[in-house]
């Protein structure tokens, strides 16, 4: 792996970044330039793409055998599920409600290739590591070698058709916050685009205008259309703690993501693979309890069960009995609400001051692409910068 820093930046760019639905690429990251980086890649070769791939579909279906065992046992422990959201569990997994999509996070220094976590909900930066990055591929001067491990925009379209032979439905629903900002906004109306070529009718609103209709024991849009198949950009855990969510195990309406995702998207996950699998290659030691770690040593990370964005993430050093607050993560009280695992630190790269993390895509259940974003601490938050890659043989 490596960074690359010396491309041009293509003189249309801005043109070529909207004309397929990428307005956010301005956000203002750390250092107040631009989201995306136009003349800046990460390469690759075809033997670390292959170890990648390999890689997130090996955790992909260690996760699946997870939720199977977890449902099985009825072992909820931890977690801090209401009785509501083990009732969705169970009641999803045991009618195989189908999956869309999920997004592993890696981080690699040229040997060890680690999972920092799986973001199986919610996941975003979708657009931009499908068609932009592509795009950038097709048009970028001066690159000899020109492929990347990228395969997802096919992978969705062909997922959305395999939705629609097995659901026999036609018409795919659509949802975000209302007060979300673009960047979802964006991942939704790209998504909308994707089944839309893949022979859906859709429609779009926002989560505040589901209602349901208690009669046929189906929500209902805005136009009180049932709600057949619903994508929703919102946290599970969320989702299901509002007050229609009581109207969800009755229902007919299927939700992407599934139900039973909430084992996945919880960071519970890294603890009880951790003890499930210990000494995997892939995956970093992870602990419910500081104390729980064996090697007192070594740094923990100290991670909300529920956190996003790099939120309220410390440094714990059980030696010394210290704890300090990661650099380049913020603070907030509302995830502050959550309990915490304790992950052993994985030291990151850096290249030219940064700290690259991979995103290992999942369709379906198979490994499709990656995006990577970078920061200037090994915390990735909120406003990193989107990189495009390539690999070489």
């Amino acid at each position: 792996m490596k960074r690359i820093a010396t491309f041009p930046q293509r003189v249309d760019m801005q043109a070529q970044l909207l004309e397929v639905g990428f307005d956010y690429y301005n956000l203002p990251s750390t250092d107040g330039s631009n989201y995306w980086s136009d003349n800046v890649a990460y390469e690759f070769t075809l033997a670390e793409i292959d170890r990648i791939e390999d890689a997130t579909n090996e955790l992909h279906a260690m996760c699946l055998d997870f939720v199977a065992d977890e449902v099985m046992k009825g072992d909820y422990q931890h977690y801090q599920f209401t009785d509501l959201q083990k009732q969705l569990i169970e009641q999803s997994w045991n009618r195989k409600d189908l999956s869309l999509y999920g997004r592993f996070d890696f981080g690699y220094d040229g040997s060890s290739l680690k999972m920092f976590e799986y973001n199986a909900d919610t996941p975003t930066s979708l657009l931009e590591a499908s068609v932009v990055q592509w795009k950038w591929l097709e048009q970028v001067e001066n690159l000899q070698h020109r492929d990347q491990f990228n395969w997802i925009h096919e992978a969705l379209v062909k997922r959305f058709q395999d939705i629609k032979q097995i659901t026999g439905k036609s018409s795919f629903h659509f949802s975000g916050m209302q007060e979300a900002g673009r960047e979802d906004w964006g991942n939704i109306d790209y998504l909308c685009d994707v089944a839309y070529l893949a022979g859906w009718n859709i429609h779009q609103l926002a989560i505040e205008d589901i209602g349901y209709d208690e009669q046929h024991k189906a929500f209902v849009d805005l136009n009180n259309h049932n709600i057949e198949l619903i994508f929703k950009l919102c946290p599970l855990e969320w989702f299901t703690n509002v007050e229609f969510a009581q109207y969800i195990p009755h229902s007919h309406t299927k939700f992407f993501e599934p139900m039973w995702k909430l084992l996945l998207s919880n960071k519970i996950l890294l603890a009880k693979l951790w003890q499930k699998h210990k000494r995997h290659d892939l995956l970093l030691p992870a602990y419910f309890k500081p104390e729980d770690n064996p090697r007192p040593h070594r740094i923990l990370v100290k991670k909300p069960i529920l956190g996003r964005e790099g939120a309220n993430i410390s440094y714990c050093e059980l030696e010394n009995k210290l704890e300090f607050a990661a650099k380049g993560s913020e603070h907030s009280e509302f995830y502050n609400r959550n309990d915490y695992i304790y992950q052993e630190k994985f030291n990151m790269p850096s290249f030219d001051g940064m700290y690259p993390m991979i995103g290992s895509w999942i369709v379906g259940d198979e490994a499709c692409g990656m995006g990577l974003r970078e920061d200037f601490t090994p915390v990735t938050g909120n406003d990193s910068h989107f990189v495009p890659h390539y690999f070489v043989e």
